[in-house]
């Protein structure tokens, strides 16, 4: 996007030209420029820094601060690289969360090859030591179409750069190579695929990693390193032998095990004092033939950070020491405050300042003052803008309108228009008139009085962007199985599947998966049959069953009979709720609209949508029974403040019904906040109110003069009466659940109902729900949240009072979770003897619960630093100032729990730390690090669909379906159940029974398998699955194209293959039992003479009376006319046939 013409800084005046020249000329010609901007409004000085004809390096003094920056600047169409700082290298982790690393190093690749020109950091990274330029661009992978190099030359490359080589790409940092194919997942997350003519580079493409499915083309790609710890081969030696003069520390002994020449190993961090050999300032990072300008955003207050995190820093240095977790050495990683001054010197810098010059960082030699004005919020009041338009016009102020889009700006247009203000559509902001509105997406506007411009924002004109680039969706796990799973057969029922094996049928090798079942039993199951085989979901090991035994089937049945009559309830209840009629509320008002723009945060897609259903719900009339699902940190409650803000708006009343007192406190204490400019009156419900609060709120509730009410249990009390009750809100998390809910649905029958779940419900489940259980999903992660820093350590004091101190440190709070009662007291009391001044408080389960919500309450208020307590703060409690977690001996907790313990920190937008401590010198099992590398892997806000395996998809179906129908997913399957239940349901819905499944028998003489030289391992089941599936021509072809450009050409078996399921889908439509093709000819048997009353098939059969013969024989049969044709044709000629029938 090009800058309007009349906001570029050479057309704006004096003051803002000698901007552009300072840029331009004077910052290029002389190193010791200092400049100083004073007082201008944010939009302006975003607009400044976007503008600045040079290279910049912006600094914040946090990396809240620099996220915003960044995103602020990138909406004028500038390419801006955010670079975190690296928080963890006086840690001797056994594993880390690698998101911030890659950043890191894709914005450091990005500055070394020329790829942008503004980069974003906070003040951290000043004090921080980064990777020698010189050693990025040596392990910077290029490729451009018609390099000359071999695939074989590339992969080495990408192995040095530290990427893993794998049989399927499917993360960051994984590379494939299949032929002439490369397949390279970059550490930005992008996936590419290099083709290759012999030696040729011929084409590079964009891949999607789910479909493996090649997208536009690329003219050249610059793969990163897989690290930002790079090593050149003296500094290898250098390293190590300075680690082996410390042969009494482990840490250091570990190091030195982990360096290897060249690699590209982020793990090696904790040696990077004896890495100075390789690494620089970042300052002298962008030290080359390219000036560079250092902005820093309010100079006083960075000068202020680098004084705090170097005084931090030398607490930590001690600390560690004394307990043997680092060496005197690690004082050298810390750049000091007074270096980064120094450094200064010979810089080129800017500083924007609000208040004073006095910055500490530089004396300024230019100080510039523009007049500048922020824009007002017009969107919270379209009247002001109106009259505001006018002035402007009057007094020859040219205004350019942002509106986000071409809808919005031709929207805004005709809406002007009704006001006499006749407003110019301009693409790109440069037509004549005095007033432009523009698809443009600056989100911060400004006036320039002097200069008679003035830009209105997206954030003023039309309110928080509301966009979806920033949804990526949480995905369930696939459900195809690979070797080592447990499966279900449709017929046989649960066994373990071992893998493949290849097996000679007459003069044909075919392949087959083997499958284990009790006792031994082994079954050989033809691919082409692979539609009988799901992956078991349910409980860890399950009951295998006895093959050729009836009791599979007799499971299956029990199953049937009770999801029938569940899908019968479901239906029933359904009509009834459509037939009754409740309150037809308003449309939305301003009022809605400046209550849902007060919303500190940018909603998600997926809380829009949410919201329109609940909106939808209420102005139809119809009563409201709607359940919200949503992982940890995405937004239920906010849709919940929304729905009850406009119950109230229609003269209604609505009630929060939270599970603890804490919870009720905390939501009540957010929504009075938000309803203070609205004269709403809201009140709190709990056993911790006198009696005499709680009496005067029942009065108030009862006459109506209270509109809103936070409460616990105590609200079904009979004594608890409403004056209108429109909207329960109920929290179904923990302990309300259904029997709550219907004691005031029958008291107020025509109460609008939201639940509330943040236990996640798999999407399978929700679509065979549709119609039956309206159900809102919000999966999306929220934009802009810091993700949570996490580490696998080895547990020890030194390490625990390090990361304690440090949280004390910034003014924050520390949870330890530790899952033994009987010794919570002694860990909380070594805890007070290590961090001296800590105050530190327990809780666990046992408690009796008015002192266990009083303890977390104290905790809540801050009236204690670290709380020591068991699982109970697993769910349901937020904890704004709690930023740092440690968990001792976390290899005993389950996935998810895990998963949510670190969802408790982190919660307001503060870098996070989440420490997943095991014995120091002890053994975790083979699962358990598992887990822990899952939790690695999985560290941005909204991950939980990602981690949510066996245990939370049969959580959430319980919690929709009860305890009676997850008893039966652990018997068949879960796979299997969503059958029964979406079967049942359908029968219900149409009154169609559905015909019990019958399988088609394939006996097909031709090669038809998956050599092991095209896939191997346990992709080839999955790829078995997919071509279980294809049941049209147009899904054949694009399986095909598919695994032609994954894996490469599909060679004659495969092809068979996929023909083979084709054609038993095809035919599965019309009762064939089984389709026979060999030399002698083809044919085709039905299970019973029902055939001959299928009046299209018999059009076929009459169509094709040359060459089909249909026999009357019970049960019948189709012979085909394939004198002299291949296997092949044969296959294609029956294929040709059953997909003519009309």
């Amino acid at each position: 996007m090009e800058t309007p013409k009349i906001f570029q800084l050479q057309n704006m005046g004096e003051k803002l030209a000698s901007l552009q020249g300072i840029g331009a000329k004077k910052l290029a010609d002389d190193k010791l420029s200092a400049v100083c901007v004073l007082r201008v409004c944010e939009g302006a000085k975003i607009h400044i820094m976007s503008q600045l004809p040079v290279r910049k390096l912006i600094v914040a003094s946090d990396a809240l601060g620099a996220k915003s920056l960044a995103r602020k600047i990138e909406s004028w169409g500038v390419k801006v690289d955010y670079l975190p700082y690296r928080d963890d290298v006086l840690i001797a982790r056994k594993g880390f969360s690698a998101q911030g690393m890659r950043e890191r190093i894709c914005a450091l690749k990005d500055i070394a090859c020329g790829e942008v020109d503004v980069v974003v950091t906070a003040a951290d990274s000043l004090l921080q030591l980064f990777p020698k330029r010189e050693l990025v661009e040596k392990y910077t992978v290029c490729v451009k179409k018609e390099d000359v190099i071999s695939p074989q030359v590339l992969a080495d490359k990408l192995a040095l750069a530290g990427y893993k080589r794998q049989a399927m790409v499917q993360d960051v940092g994984d590379f494939a190579v299949r032929g002439d194919i490369v397949d390279v997942c970059d550490i930005s997350g992008v996936a590419y695929r290099i083709n290759f003519f012999d030696e040729l580079v011929e084409n590079i493409k964009v891949i999607d990693v789910e479909s493996m499915l090649a997208s536009n083309e690329v003219q050249s790609v610059n793969f990163a390193p897989a690290s930002d710890i790079l090593l050149d081969e003296k500094g290898h030696e250098v390293a190590r032998e300075k680690l082996s003069l410390h042969p009494e520390n482990k840490n250091a002994q570990q190091a030195k095990e982990l360096l290897s020449v060249g690699a590209c190993d982020a793990s090696s961090v904790w040696a990077l004092p004896f890495l100075k050999s390789c690494t620089q300032s970042l300052f002298d990072f962008f030290d080359d033939d390219k000036p560079t300008l250092v902005i820093f955003d309010e100079p006083r207050v960075v000068a202020d950070k680098l004084q705090i995190l170097e005084k931090e820093f030398v607490g930590r240095i001690k600390t560690l020491c004394e307990g043997a977790e680092i060496l005197p050495e690690h004082k050298e990683v810390c750049i000091t405050a007074h270096e980064v001054k120094r450094q200064l010197i010979f810089l080129r810098k800017m500083g924007f300042a609000s208040l004073s010059l006095d910055n500490r960082l530089f004396e300024p030699k230019y100080i510039i003052e523009p007049k500048t004005r922020p824009v007002t919020k017009y969107y919270l009041d379209p009247n002001t803008i109106v009259q505001d338009l006018k002035n402007f016009i009057l007094n020859g102020t040219k205004v350019v309108m942002a509106c986000g889009g071409r809808e919005q700006a031709k929207n805004i247009v005709e809406s002007l228009r009704e006001y006499e203000i006749y407003a110019t559509y301009s693409e790109d902001g440069n037509d004549e008139g005095s007033v432009l509105a523009t698809p443009l997406q600056v989100e911060t506007g400004f006036i320039y009085p002097a200069v008679k411009a003035c830009l209105i924002g997206t954030s003023e004109c039309i309110g928080k962007r509301r966009t979806s680039e920033i949804a990526v969706k949480a995905t369930e796990q696939a459900l195809s199985p690979k070797p080592g799973d447990y499966v279900v057969h449709k017929i046989h029922g649960v066994g373990i599947c071992e893998g493949t094996t290849i097996l000679k049928t007459g003069d044909f090798e075919k392949e087959y998966i083997v499958l284990k079942y009790r006792d031994g039993d082994t079954l050989y199951v033809a691919t082409d049959q692979m539609n009988n085989l799901q992956k078991f979901v349910g409980e860890e090991h399950p009951k295998l069953n006895k093959l050729g035994g009836k009791e599979f089937e007799r499971e299956k049945e029990k199953v049937r009979k009770s999801v029938r009559k569940l899908a019968i309830n479901l239906v029933e209840l359904y009509a009834k709720r459509e037939k009754q009629r409740g309150f037809k509320y308003s449309p939305d008002t301003v009022w809605q609209k400046e209550f849902e723009d007060n919303f500190e945060y940018e909603e998600t897609p997926d809380q829009l949508k949410a919201i329109a259903d609940i909106k939808n719900d209420m102005e139809s009339g119809r009563i409201m029974d709607r359940l919200l699902v949503g992982d940890v940190g995405f937004g239920k409650t906010e849709v919940a403040f929304r729905a009850m803000f406009k119950t109230v708006l229609d003269s209604k009343q609505a009630v929060l019904l939270a599970p603890t007192t804490i919870l009720a406190r905390q939501h009540y204490e957010n929504l009075v906040k938000r309803l203070e400019p609205f004269g709403i009156k809201c009140g709190l419900l709990t056993r911790l109110q006198s009696s005499k609060e709680n009496e005067q709120l029942l009065k108030e509730l009862k006459d109506g003069t209270t509109h809103m009410v936070i409460a616990t249990h105590k609200v079904l009390a009979k004594d608890v009466e409403f004056h209108d009750l429109g909207l329960l809100v109920l929290d179904e998390e923990q302990r309300f659940g259904v029997e709550h809910k219907e004691k005031l649905k029958e008291k107020y029958p025509l109460v609008n109902v939201l639940t509330l779940s943040a236990t996640p419900i798999p999407r399978t489940l929700n679509m065979s729900l549709t119609g039956v259980r309206d159900i809102s999903m919000l999966e999306t992660a929220p934009r802009g949240r810091l993700p949570i820093q996490t580490y696998v350590v080895g547990y020890s004091d030194a390490l625990c009072k390090d990361a304690i101190t440090r949280e004390l440190a910034r003014g924050g709070q520390t949870l330890v979770l530790l899952n033994d009662i009987d010794a919570l007291d002694a860990f909380a009391s070594r805890i007070r003897q290590m961090c001296e001044g800590a105050r530190v408080i327990t809780a666990h389960g046992q408690m009796a619960p008015g002192q266990l919500e009083q303890r977390i309450s104290a905790f809540y208020d801050k009236e204690f630093d670290v709380l020591v307590s068991t699982t109970i703060i697993e769910n349901g409690i937020d904890l704004p100032d709690a930023n740092t977690l440690i968990v001792i001996d976390s290899g005993r907790f389950g996935l998810s729990q895990l998963y949510q313990l670190r969802g408790r920190v982190g919660r307001r937008g503060v870098l996070a730390h989440a420490y997943f401590t095991v014995p120091e010198n002890g053994t975790i099992t083979e699962n358990a690090q598992k887990r822990l590398d899952s939790l690695l892997e999985n560290t941005e806000i909204g991950s939980g669909f990602r981690v949510a395996l066996a245990d939370l998809s049969i959580r959430g179906a319980g919690n929709i379906l009860g305890a009676e129908q997850s008893g039966h997913i652990e018997k068949v399957g879960y796979e299997m159940y969503l059958e029964l239940l979406d079967e049942a349901v359908q029968e219900i819905k149409t009154g169609v029974v559905k015909k019990p499944e019958r399988d088609v028998e394939m006996k097909v003489d031709a090669a038809a398998f998956i050599s092991d030289s095209y896939i191997s391992g346990r992709d080839k089941l999955r790829v078995y699955k997919q071509i279980s599936k294809v049941a049209s021509k147009s899904a054949r072809d694009s399986l095909v194209k598919e695994l032609g450009e994954v894996y490469g050409e599909v060679d004659l078996p495969l092809e068979n293959l996929i023909n083979i399921a084709l054609l038993k889908n095809l035919a599965s439509n019309y009762d064939v039992s089984r389709i026979v093709i060999n030399r002698n000819g083809a044919g085709v048997n039905f299970y019973d003479a029902d055939i001959f009353k299928n009046e299209s098939l018999m059009n076929a059969v009459a169509k094709n009376s040359g060459s089909v013969v249909l026999t009357t024989t019970i049960p019948p049969s189709m012979i085909f006319e394939v004198n002299k044709l291949t296997a092949e044709q044969k296959i294609a000629k029956l294929i040709d046939f059953f997909d003519g029938i009309e």
